[in-house]
């Protein structure tokens, strides 16, 4: 754990939006380094970033990297990769750390021990954490409280520096999980980036559907639109994943077209029997997996509440949650119910705000169902 009194000397956070801005947040907190400093090429995210304290002082890269023990590229994969090169010609001196928020490990570790200077460490990282807001103002120094936090050292790094930064990210709130490159690569292929372009194909079949009835747009307001929520990721992000994991997606991609081809044959056949243990077993393992773990896709903390259609309720349930000092992120109508057993969809930062909503509800009449 980090000692009493600030550790390092300068922290220096490139790129303050809302995961570099909330680690900077989180470690001005917990008093990890003498002073935080922030670079980025909007004026405007530096002022905001300053006005809510999360940096002490804004600087270019490269009066940021003098003195600065730890460096953090806090910007899409393949904008940190060319930030690791222009760091690399200022020459940082030994003993300087590197580290990033990307969502692959392999191009970019690959890219540090080929560009960096003997003497300065690179250690990938991956916080598994984030929110539907963006941006700098959405910072929080809560994000990474309970997340998982993967740390990605090339092989031969300094246990010494793999500890400074387990230590950092754990004062932030995080949990560590220390994996290779390569296997963080397939994991998060399988878990997390797959599922996100399944949902934006999902959102693009619909969308042209919808482009001759409009029906298709009413209807999916409902479950097709939490089924599908993922889909509104960063484009750029997402594109500089695929582009540098596209090696582990495309066998996922092959065999999810030749479980699609299987799927078809079942209905061709009116397999009943298939279909049904199709479902059963996906049913099955989804609902084993942990409940309070926060994985790979951020959670959505949620809940339904059946209300009486009439003015003015949904100003007494919002009211009642204010009330009692409950943060609710998001208060929705659901038009389409298949499945649903609730008029309004409520949303929660986290799932103690929506466990404690759902009992203040239910103690005010309201039936509630927390969605798990």
């Amino acid at each position: 754990m980090m000692e009493k009194g600030p550790a390092l000397h300068r922290i220096a956070v490139v790129g303050c939006g809302l995961i570099g801005g909330s680690l900077a947040l989180a470690w001005q907190r917990a008093g990890v380094a003498r002073e935080i400093v922030g670079v980025d090429v909007s004026t405007e995210h530096l002022d905001i970033a300053l006005e809510i304290g999360a940096i002490d002082r804004a600087l270019t890269l490269r009066s940021a990297m003098q003195e600065a023990d730890l460096v953090v590229l806090a910007a899409p994969v393949k904008e940190s990769m060319a930030l690791l090169r222009e760091i690399a010609a200022f020459r940082p001196a030994a003993g300087t750390l590197i580290t990033d928020v990307g969502s692959t490990k392999r191009a970019i570790c690959q890219e540090a021990a080929r560009v960096l200077p003997e003497g300065v460490s690179f250690i990938g990282g991956h916080p598994m954490a984030g929110s539907e807001k963006s941006g700098i103002r959405a910072a929080s120094p809560r994000l990474y409280e309970n997340a998982v936090y993967v740390l990605t050292p090339n092989p031969g790094e300094k246990p010494e520096m793999i500890q400074r930064l387990r230590d950092l990210v754990q004062a932030a709130g995080a949990q560590v999980l220390i994996l290779d490159p390569e296997h963080h690569d397939s994991l998060v292929a399988a878990v997390s980036h797959l599922p996100h372009v399944v949902a934006a194909q999902l959102v693009h079949q619909v969308a042209e559907l919808g482009e001759d009835d409009p029906l298709y747009a009413v209807l999916a307001a409902g479950g097709f639109r939490d089924v599908t929520r993922i889909a509104s990721g960063h484009p750029v992000m997402w594109r500089d994943i695929l582009l540098t994991n596209g090696d582990r997606l495309r066998p996922l991609f092959e065999r999810w077209k030749d479980q699609i081809e299987e799927l078809l044959g079942w209905i061709n056949l009116r397999d009943g029997e298939a279909l049904e243990t199709f479902f059963r077993q996906a049913a099955q393992w989804r609902d084993a997996l942990p409940v309070r773990g926060r994985g790979a896709i951020r959670p959505a903390f949620q809940c339904t509440v059946d209300v009486p259609d009439q003015p003015g309720i949904i100003g007494t349930v919002a009211t009642l949650l204010g009330e009692a000092g409950i943060n609710l992120r998001n208060i929705a109508i659901l038009e389409s119910r298949e499945d649903e057993d609730g008029q309004l969809s409520l949303t929660f930062d986290t799932e103690a705000g929506r466990d404690q909503a759902a009992r203040l509800l239910a103690e005010h009449g309201f039936k509630v169902d927390p969605r798990m």
